[in-house]
């Protein structure tokens, strides 16, 4: 008898959250999805290269699938604008201060980082209130746990609780019509003057960097995605300094203050 093994899954996408560091070095970061396809992927790899999301792809193909990537829907009309023009994907830069909170999670006590001024932006609220959007169907991301339940929290005094908001790993294989993305690091521009190294960018900048953590972010957006962050703290990141280059291609990197929404 012949046994047959099929792994599903996308090794472009989240992997395995190891925070020992010996351990990380064995190799323990990388899923064992990733290794076959390393090993494997010319032989027996199969693409499934449609999307049927909003038309996110180009960037994303670019990025990390070598412009395989389709979309096998029309793109739908988004609500976002700049300048008067309809954008279905934008970038608000901002300059806000990040601050470093303790939440409480399942596991116990984490440290965690927010920023205010992203959590004060008031996009879903337009969203709802201008564009006649379904608060079931929008989503406000971020990498931290303390952003996240300071969002909420901000939601709930609007009376926008219905409108989800959750870490970038709690949303992957789902998806909204609406996407906005609080990438949270930032740092004075005097700091950017400096002289940058690693450890530098690992406490500034740190998992909103990660390329996995990106891609996934940036393809839950059914007809709009808005990411709201510091471009000048995150263009020092290779990942991020490409998606702005793409952004502001196509007119859509703005100050955060200037982006609306159609009105219903």
């Amino acid at each position: 008898m012949v046994y047959q093994v099929v792994l599903i899954g996308d090794h472009k996408q989240l992997q395995p959250i190891v925070k020992n560091q010996t351990v990380k070095k064995l190799g323990m970061g990388r899923s064992l999805f990733e290794r076959y396809y390393t090993m494997f992927h010319e032989n027996t790899a199969v693409m499934l290269d449609t999307q049927y999301r909003m038309d996110i792809c180009k960037f994303p193909s670019e990025e990390f699938y070598d412009n395989k990537l389709k979309t096998g829907v029309p793109q739908p009309s988004s609500v976002l604008r700049v300048d008067g023009r309809t954008m279905p994907l934008v970038f608000g830069h901002i300059e806000g201060e990040t601050i470093h909170l303790v939440v409480k999670t399942a596991k116990g006590n984490n440290n965690s980082k927010a920023n205010q001024k992203e959590r004060e932006k008031a996009i879903a609220k337009m969203l709802v209130e201008k564009a006649g959007v379904d608060q079931g169907s929008i989503v406000v991301l971020s990498p931290y746990n303390a952003q996240v339940s300071e969002i909420k929290e901000e939601l709930i005094n609007k009376n926008l609780g219905k409108i989800t908001a959750t870490t970038i790993t709690k949303s992957q294989g789902s998806e909204w019509r609406y996407v906005i993305l609080s990438t949270v690091c930032s740092v004075p521009r005097t700091e950017l003057e400096k002289e940058l190294d690693g450890a530098w960018m690992s406490k500034h900048v740190g998992s909103v960097g990660d390329p996995h953590q990106i891609n996934v972010a940036i393809t839950r957006a059914k007809e709009g995605l808005c990411i709201i962050g510091n471009q000048e703290l995150l263009r020092l990141n290779k990942t991020w300094r490409h998606l702005l280059e793409h952004y502001t291609c196509h007119n859509a990197v703005t100050n955060a203050e200037k982006i609306s929404v159609h009105h219903s």
